[in-house]
Formats: structure tokens, C-alpha cells, sequence
């Protein structure tokens, strides 16, 4: 039976993008499976009424995208699908790509390796606070105007950044940024351990500027590495080291707690509250999964139906 996927509405340069409310990703567990089974994957995950698929330039040196074009091209299915991928990650040596021809290029080489001729959304990979905001969003409006991207996001950069690129493409009559790329989950995070990545990790007083300027995220590692789940199977124990040093403090195990009774009561997977909290918030949230075989797909696409309410997923993180 297939569930009832729900969906939430984008602005995007004038137009509307209706993305379901789980996106799938392309990243590293994605990229240990096969060829056919990435692509069930995938069609699985359409079947249930998912349509976005979230890549970017920098994964496995190109790779990724390349699957994720190979995969529309055989199936004939991009119209059915919002293409999400990003620009201008940062050279080896941590120099910033952030001018319009570095972002042009990455962009040309995208929709090659895409098989498009167009990215539904596309996110400027990482920030660097020394390249001047409006530099950066003059050139993605010159892409916007091209036709061949239709909207613009940021990927782990502070709101502080995005305020003021978004301040500034009010002043000059050019548009911004429509939603933002961090990592999100259930778990209370440690942001130190994602600073390595430099990565950015939803906070408090993140969270208040997206409630108030009602911009959309995306949110990546949102189920937290699994760490529910196994912990839920096998005790802290059971995890490896760097997973237990990043999301195992007293405050998660209270909030598997809530999750577990929640699981219980409606008689749903772990996955449903886990990725409810989420997709029930009131920071519009659409977390990005990703799965390596089908049964644990579906457990995650269950969430994508509205059982979980916004009360409850006030309590899940509360209590």
C-alpha cells in the first residue's frame, strides 16, 4: 500500500517547487552499493512518493552525480524528479571557489553529468566569510536568469551570512537565498565534532532566525548516523567509538527514551518519530535520508506520512 508522502511548497524565483517532505541522498552509504541496487533504491523511494534527490559536484569526485543522471536517463523519470546539487566546494588546499566562472564551471559539469538541462536547486557547498557576499550572489543570479538553475540555497553557511546575502539581494533587486543545507537530526549534537567537517549544526539561536524568517531546511545526517536505531538493538556498547563520542550523552539517551514509547504506542519503527520530529516542526524541515537496502527505506518513508503531530513532536525533544 503506498503511503500517503507529504509535501511542502518552495519558493523558487517566482515559481513554486512541491517537494515531498523526505528528500534522498547520494552520499557516502549510497555510493558502497551496486549500480542496481542504488537504482531500486531510488525507484522505491519515488514509488512512495519521494521527488527530490540531493547530490552535489564534490561527492566521490563527480561520481554521484553521474549515477544520479544514469539513473533519469534509464528510467526516463527527470521530470518527476527535484534535482538538488551543489557549487563551488573548496579546493583541496581549502581555497574557496566562489566566483561566477568557478560556479559557472561546476554548474556546466553538473548538468553534463546530470543528463539535464537544468538543477532544480542549487546550493553554494560552503561558505568562505572572506569572499564578499555580493560578489557571490550577483553570480548566481546570472545563473538564475541562464534558465539553468530555478532556485538558490546555502550549504552550511551561518545564518549571519545568509541574513546578509539575503539583505543585500533585497537591496540590489536580485534574489536570495530560498533555503539552507546543515545538519539536522533528533539527537542533541555535539557541534565541535562536526566543526572538523566544517560542518554547521542546527542551534538554538539558529533555529529562532529560521522560525522567523520562515526559510526552509534541509537537513543532513538527519538520523543521526543510525544512532537510535543501534543503540535501540544493541546498547551504547554496540557503537563505534566516534558515533558514541558525538551523540551519546544522557540528553539522547532521554530522547530515545521518548522515541522508543512513542514507537510502542502507534506501534510504528523507531524511524517514524525519529524523522517526525523533523517533518512536524515548526522550521520548515525536509531531512535528507539515506539508505543502503529497501526495509530500512521504507521504515524511513513511513515517517513521511503525517502521523507524527507538532505536539508530539514537541514532546519527542522536550518531554
Amino acid at each position: 500500500e503506498p503511503y500517503s508522502m507529504i509535501y511542502t511548497d518552495i519558493k523558487a524565483n517566482g515559481d513554486l517547487l512541491h517537494v515531498s517532505k523526505l528528500a534522498i541522498g547520494s552520499a557516502v552509504r549510497m555510493q558502497a552499493l551496486s549500480k542496481e541496487e542504488l537504482f531500486s533504491i531510488y525507484d522505491c523511494y519515488l514509488e512512495y512518493g519521494g521527488n527530490c534527490i540531493d547530490t552535489a559536484r564534490a561527492y566521490a569526485g563527480g561520481r554521484a552525480e553521474e549515477l544520479v543522471g544514469e539513473y533519469m536517463k534509464i528510467r526516463g523519470n527527470r521530470n518527476r524528479i527535484i534535482v538538488s546539487t551543489k557549487c563551488g566546494h573548496p579546493n583541496e588546499d581549502g581555497k574557496s571557489r566562489l566566483s561566477y566562472e568557478e560556479m559557472k564551471s561546476d554548474l556546466d559539469t553538473s548538468l553534463k553529468a546530470l543528463n539535464t538541462d537544468h538543477v532544480d536547486i542549487y546550493w553554494v557547498h560552503k561558505d568562505d566569510k572572506k569572499e564578499p557576499v555580493e560578489g557571490i550572489i550577483d553570480g548566481l543570479n546570472r545563473l538564475l536568469k541562464s534558465g539553468k538553475i530555478r532556485m538558490i540555497g546555502a550549504s552550511n553557511w551561518t545564518v549571519e551570512r545568509i541574513a546578509s546575502a539575503n539583505n543585500y539581494a533585497k537591496e540590489s533587486g536580485q534574489i536570495g537565498f530560498g533555503s539552507s543545507q546543515i545538519q539536522w537530526s533528533f539527537a542533541d549534537t555535539l557541534s565541535l565534532y562536526f566543526q572538523q567537517y566544517t560542518s554547521l549544526v542546527m542551534d538554538d539561536d539558529s533555529y529562532e532566525w529560521y522560525k522567523k524568517h520562515e526559510m526552509p531546511v534541509f537537513a543532513f545526517s538527519a538520523q543521526a548516523q543510525g544512532f537510535f536505531q543501534k543503540v535501540a538493538a544493541g546498547g551504547l556498547a554496540s557503537l563505534d567509538m566516534e558515533v558514541q563520542r558525538n551523540y551519546g550523552s544522557p540528553e539522547n539517551m532521554r530522547r530515545l527514551a521518548r522515541a522508543q514509547k512513542y514507537a510502542r504506542e502507534h506501534e510504528v519503527p523507531l524511524a517514524v518519530p525519529i524523522l517526525g520530529y523533523l517533518i512536524q516542526n515548526e522550521v520548515t524541515c525536509i531531512p535528507i535520508i539515506g539508505s543502503d537496502n529497501k526495509e530500512m527505506l521504507l521504515e524511513s518513508l513511513l515517517a513521511g506520512e503525517k502521523l507524527v503531530t507538532p505536539e508530539d513532536a514537541c514532546w519527542l525533544a522536550r518531554g
